[in-house]
């Protein structure tokens, strides 16, 4: 049983069988109990009738009155003794009752049990008896009368029962056949209105998971259309510039063309890796456990792009002062400062200082890029942050991804970047906040 509606009729049916028999049991057990009180109320009745009479030749009418419907008078044995024990009157001569015991007792007569109710008024005694089978025969049909309407009502309860159930998950399974005929296209919620109280819990739980998928396609649409826009103007200068190499036949004007062509190249692989990396960041969970000592992340970027500094004659000065560990890996890390970084130095002029420094500001490592660089128009300065915005005063090569990336990044690692011109001179500064990491760096031994 693996359907809903099967597993809640099975379930009710279990729990309408077993209170149904408990509730037979009962009944059976109730009424046995009240029939055979019935038959001693019947003995006591015709001992006190027969004992009242002054002469006795046939069984009272009393006693045949009181007896149950469908019973002969033979059933009860009436014997009545004079003072001196002799039998006087007895309805069956066949089975002689011995002296009676007031009261009611259980005797073995003939070879069959007897329920006999004894009483002595001093001039005689009577004894009434009836025989055990006949009572339990009595108690039995007595019992199976009153427990016919509780066995019939069963099977009668489990047709309601099942019936009841089809009709209370009709709205379920209209609600299934609706979703399962929408398009697969169709992210539109499914409306509430006409659906039951109980189901719009779920209902809703669904429609924020469509949300949430429409969302998720919204990015691979974005990521693929950012892409196309992204790479085909690089990929047709390469193109170009294959073709041009092609047709060059001059060694000196070949290397140029050539050297062009692979930063051609090095800048689409870039450009993919910024890509890839917005586009994991945007959509990819976070990844818990990894950090990276703040110093060693400085250093790393210091070391990586001294050669694009040392070519463009810009001077680095490194400042590291944060004693902290930062949530990520370090190569996640590389593309949020990293970023910061490069931009710092391609728009700094020859003989330009950038700076990067790192200090403690509460629970979180604020780091700073610092260049003299021509900063940007305070009106893009949240502008430039858009994927493929590039600020009036950008330097030709950029992508204009590499904001977008850092500050894509940073948020996924509980960070945030921003930028701010300086005020004592042209330049710009950038800033990363990053949550430290409070765990020890190290397990202890």
């Amino acid at each position: 049983m693996t359907t809903l509606r099967a597993r809640l009729t099975v379930w009710l049916l279990g729990a309408l069988v077993l209170v149904g028999s408990c509730s037979a049991l009962f009944v059976y057990v109730r009424a046995e109990r009240a029939t055979q009180a019935l038959l001693d109320n019947q003995l006591k009745q015709v001992g006190q009738l027969v004992a009242a009479r002054r002469k006795e030749r046939t069984v009272p009418a009393a006693g045949r009155d009181a007896e149950p419907a469908g019973k002969a008078a033979e059933d009860l044995i009436v014997t009545v003794r004079d003072e001196a024990g002799t039998v006087r009157f007895s309805t069956d001569a066949e089975v002689p009752l011995p002296t009676p015991v007031p009261g009611f007792s259980e005797r073995q007569i003939g070879g069959q049990r007897y329920r006999v109710y004894g009483m002595d008024t001093g001039a005689r005694s009577v004894a009434v008896a009836q025989a055990i089978g006949v009572r339990q025969d009595a108690a039995l049909g007595g019992a199976l009368a009153v427990l016919l309407p509780v066995v019939v009502l069963i099977p009668v309860l489990a047709l309601v029962i099942g019936f009841v159930v089809r009709r209370g998950l009709t709205p379920l399974e209209k609600a299934i056949r609706s979703i399962a005929e929408r398009s697969p296209l169709a992210l539109e919620a499914v409306a509430l209105a006409d659906q039951p109280e109980d189901l719009r819990p779920l209902i809703g739980a669904m429609n924020r998971l469509i949300a949430r998928l429409g969302e998720s396609l919204e990015h691979e649409r974005r990521f693929i259309s950012d892409a196309a826009h992204a790479l085909r103007t690089p990929i047709a200068a390469l193109l170009l510039q294959a073709d041009v190499l092609d047709t060059c036949h001059d060694a000196v004007e070949r290397d140029r063309r050539l050297r062009e062509l692979r930063a051609g190249i090095d800048r689409i692989v870039r450009l993919t890796n910024q890509l890839l990396a917005l586009a994991g960041d945007e959509r990819g969970p976070r990844v818990d456990g990894a950090r990276t000592p703040a110093d060693v992340l400085l250093e790393e970027i210091a070391g990586l792009y001294a050669p694009l500094a040392a070519a463009r004659g810009v001077r680095v000065e490194l400042q590291p002062d944060a004693d902290a560990d930062l949530p990520g890996e370090l190569g996640r890390l590389l593309l949020i400062v990293g970023n910061l970084f490069e931009n710092a130095v391609r728009h700094s002029p020859p003989g330009g200082l950038v700076q990067l420094r790192s200090n403690l500001t509460g629970a979180a490592v604020e780091i700073e890029v610092v260049d003299e660089g021509p900063g940007v128009p305070a009106d893009e300065l949240e502008r430039v942050f858009e994927r493929f915005y590039r600020a009036t005063s950008a330097a030709d090569g950029g992508s204009g991804l590499g904001l977008a990336t850092a500050r894509a990044v940073a948020a996924r690692l509980g960070g945030r970047v921003s930028l701010a011109n300086r005020a004592d001179r042209s330049g710009l500064v950038a800033r990363v906040w990053l949550p430290i990491v409070t765990a020890p760096r190290h397990a202890p031994a």
